[in-house]
C-alpha cells in the first residue's frame, strides 16, 4: 500500500513541477498567440508563484478535516481544469485567471502530498518518502520542462497544456481509484496547531536558502552565458545537469535525514550550496568567458548547486514536522516561505546585476545569503525532539 501510494503521488507531483515553470519555456509562444508583450505575459508566472505563496496555507488550513487522500483527488481535477483552461485563454486576462486556479490545485496538492507520503509508512523511512515528492520534482526540471518546452515548439504551446491536463485528470483517476472508505476511517485524528517560535526559525531558514538560490537561479542563463558562453542549447544541458543532480541530493538527503536525523544533511546541503555559488562567482570573475577550463568548473559548480539544493527540502520537511501541530498547513508554510524567498532573491538579484552588471557579484551575493542560513540552524537548535 505505502508504495503504491508513493507511486501514484510522485507522478502528480513531475507534472505538476513541470506546469509550475513551463510558461518560462513557452513564453514567447504564448506572448504572440495572446498579443500581448513578453514582459507582459510573463505577469502569469509571477501571478502563479503569489497565489501559490499566499493562498496554500489558508486553503490547507480550511480543509484540514478533510480526508487528505480525498484532497489529492480534488486539488488535481481543479489543476487539469485550469491547465485545460490555459490551453484555451483567449486573451492575457484569462490566461491570468486560469493560473490563479494552477496555482490553488498545485499548491494544495504538493502540501498534501508531502504530508501523505510522511504519514504512509515507518517513521524511520519518512526522509525517503519525502525525498520521492522532492525528486520527482526535480525530474521535472531535469526532464518535464525541457522536454516540455521543445514539444511546444512543435505541436504548440496549446497542445502542451492540453496535454498536461489530460495527465493531471488521469493521475487524479488513479488516486481516486486507490482510496478506499477503509482508508479513510483508518486516519489519525487531525493535529491542529502551528509549533511557536521554533517554527517560524525554520522558516526563516527557508526563506533565507530559497533567496539566495533564486538571487542566483533567476538569473542563470546570464551567469553561465559569462562563465561558459553558453547559448540556448548549452543552457538545456546545464539545466539537464542541474535536474539530475537534484534526483541524486534529493535521494541522499532522505536516506540521510532517516540515518543521522535532519540536521546532518541540512546543514551539509546549506554548506554546499553556498561553496557551489562562490565557486562560480569566482569563476565569473577570474575565469570567465567560456574556456575549457570555465566550461568545466562552472559544470561541477552547477552539479554541486543542483545536488545541495534539492537535498534541503526533505530534511525541512522533516523538522517541521518533528515541530508538533497541524501537518498539512506546517508543510504550506514550507512552501509559502520558499516562494516568498524566490520572490525576494529575483529581486535582490536583479537589483545586484543592474548596479553592478556583475554576474560575480550575484553569485557571491547569493553564497553569502546561503551562509546566513546555515547559521541560523544554530539560532533554530536544540530540535524540538531527538530524531527517532
Amino acid at each position: 500500500m505505502v508504495e503504491r501510494r508513493l507511486v501514484l503521488l510522485a507522478p502528480g507531483a513531475f507534472v505538476v513541477a513541470t506546469d509550475g515553470t513551463l510558461v518560462v519555456g513557452l513564453l514567447r509562444q504564448i506572448s504572440r498567440a495572446l498579443s500581448a508583450s513578453p514582459a507582459a505575459t510573463g505577469q502569469a508566472v509571477t501571478v502563479f508563484a503569489a497565489v501559490y505563496a499566499l493562498a496554500t496555507p489558508p486553503l490547507v488550513r480550511a480543509t484540514r478535516r478533510l480526508p487528505p487522500e480525498r484532497l489529492l483527488v480534488v486539488a488535481l481535477a481543479l489543476f487539469a481544469i485550469a491547465n485545460a483552461g490555459t490551453g484555451a485563454a483567449p486573451n492575457l486576462a484569462a490566461l491570468l485567471a486560469v493560473r490563479v486556479l494552477a496555482a490553488i490545485g498545485a499548491g494544495v496538492f504538493m502540501a498534501t502530498a508531502a504530508g501523505v507520503a510522511a504519514d504512509s509508512g515507518r517513521p524511520d523511512r519518512r526522509g525517503r518518502r519525502l525525498a520521492v515528492v522532492v525528486g520527482s520534482a526535480s525530474a521535472a526540471t531535469a526532464l518535464g520542462v525541457p522536454l516540455g518546452t521543445l514539444l511546444g515548439s512543435t505541436v504548440g504551446w496549446r497542445t502542451i497544456f492540453y496535454g498536461i491536463a489530460v495527465l493531471s485528470a488521469l493521475i487524479a483517476i488513479a488516486n481516486a481509484i486507490s482510496l478506499s472508505p477503509a482508508q479513510e476511517r483508518a486516519r489519525e485524528p487531525v493535529r491542529t496547531g502551528f509549533g511557536g517560535r521554533l517554527t517560524v526559525l525554520m522558516l526563516a531558514t527557508t526563506m533565507l536558502w530559497a533567496s539566495g538560490s533564486f538571487a542566483f537561479f533567476t538569473y542563470i542563463a546570464v551567469v553561465l552565458r559569462h562563465t561558459a558562453a553558453v547559448g540556448t542549447a548549452g543552457l538545456a544541458g546545464f539545466l539537464l545537469l542541474f535536474g539530475l543532480s537534484g534526483i541524486g541530493g534529493a535521494a541522499a538527503a532522505g536516506w540521510l535525514t532517516d540515518t543521522k536525523g535532519p540536521l546532518v544533511p541540512l546543514a551539509a546541503a546549506l554548506g554546499l550550496v553556498a561553496v557551489a555559488l562562490a565557486a562560480l562567482g569566482i569563476t565569473a570573475a577570474v575565469a570567465g568567458g567560456g574556456g575549457a577550463g570555465a566550461v568545466i568548473a562552472s559544470a561541477l559548480a552547477l552539479a554541486a548547486y543542483g545536488t545541495g539544493s534539492w537535498a534541503i527540502t526533505p530534511p525541512q520537511q522533516h523538522r517541521l514536522l518533528e515541530a508538533g501541530g497541524d501537518d498539512r498547513l506546517l508543510l504550506s508554510l514550507n512552501a509559502s516561505a520558499i516562494y516568498a524567498g524566490v520572490a525576494a532573491g529575483s529581486a535582490l538579484g536583479g537589483i545586484i546585476l543592474a548596479a553592478t552588471s556583475s554576474t560575480a557579484a550575484v553569485c557571491l551575493l547569493a553564497a553569502g545569503i546561503e551562509l546566513l542560513a546555515l547559521a541560523s540552524l544554530a539560532v533554530a537548535y536544540p530540535r524540538p525532539r531527538e530524531h527517532v
